[in-house]
């Protein structure tokens, strides 16, 4: 598959087509938060909670793909790079505009990013990640980040789309659009890997490593998080059991009706698999 990652195909095909028409959506659907959401504290406060998380999620993704234009060692790499910083910096803006308009109709100021919850395991990701790219190490800082960082998070957009679906379809739609880009970031990181690692079996090997490494310490970073806002989205959800009647937990499974402790372990299974089959589209299982 011969990869198109030329500026001119990508503004044709994605701002001037998938986000248009995107933007488009929401404003038709409306912006404002829902009544649900601001008459209930629980709902309100995990609402904020993980937009917070969104917000640091994107921001850190828009630092690393920004960093990576100035070590892109060929126009293809510099070319992505160049547009996955403008998705993530796009994510970004659309989140942190609905953690503010979320406070704001709650008469709370501007929206405040909770940094509370940016634990120490995930700072130290990303401190290393940000000591790779400092090395020039381009390929090892575009696994971490698309492969790792990324790949990981990548199969969590469906069970946060199916949560919000009921109470908040505005916000539903913004993680729709987030996770269409983050698929194209995903595959297309993965193939440049391989491309690039073709030819150097000695660094595919090392890079190998860096993944079990790597995964090691995503995975402890995924698992506090996992465990704290599924418990928070499982206690929400049984309060307002009326509003979360018909949401899923997966297709035919309704939240209500899985346990706290099953979920855990169904998500952890399908980032399990999910990652799995991206590192070895990457050469790198």
């Amino acid at each position: 598959m011969k990869l198109k990652t030329d500026i001119a195909h990508w503004t044709k095909k994605v701002p001037n087509r998938q986000w248009v028409h995107e933007d488009q959506k929401l404003v038709d659907m409306g912006s404002a938060v829902p009544d649900t959401i601001l008459n209930s504290r629980p709902l309100s406060e995990v609402h904020r909670l993980d937009l917070s998380l969104f917000v640091i999620f994107e921001e850190a993704a828009l630092r690393v793909s920004g960093a990576l234009v100035r070590t892109a060692p060929n126009k293809e790499a510099m070319n992505f790079a160049a547009q996955q910083t403008l998705d993530e910096a796009r994510h970004r803006e659309i989140f942190m505009d609905r953690l503010d308009a979320s406070c704001i109709a709650q008469g709370m100021g501007g929206g405040v990013v909770n940094q509370s919850i940016k634990t120490p395991p995930l700072v130290r990701f990303l401190e290393f990640t940000d000591e790779v790219i400092d090395r020039g190490d381009f390929v090892e800082a575009l696994t971490l980040m698309n492969l790792i960082f990324e790949g990981m998070a990548y199969p969590l957009y469906a069970y946060e789309q199916r949560y919000w679906e009921p109470i908040d379809p505005y916000l539903t739609s913004l993680i729709k659009s987030a996770f269409v880009d983050e698929t194209r970031h995903i595959a297309v990181g993965a193939a440049i890997v391989n491309k690039m690692l073709e030819d150097d079996p000695e660094r595919r090997v090392r890079v190998k490593k860096l993944c079990v490494e790597a995964t090691n310490n995503m995975n402890e970073v995924f698992d506090y998080y996992i465990r704290k806002f599924v418990k928070l989205f499982d206690a929400v959800s049984r309060i307002h059991a009326d509003l979360f009647a018909g949401a899923e937990f997966e297709p035919g499974r309704l939240i209500t009706e899985t346990p706290y402790a099953e979920q855990v372990r169904s998500i952890h299974e399908s980032i399990k698999k999910e990652h799995g089959a991206l590192l070895m589209r990457a050469g790198l299982a």
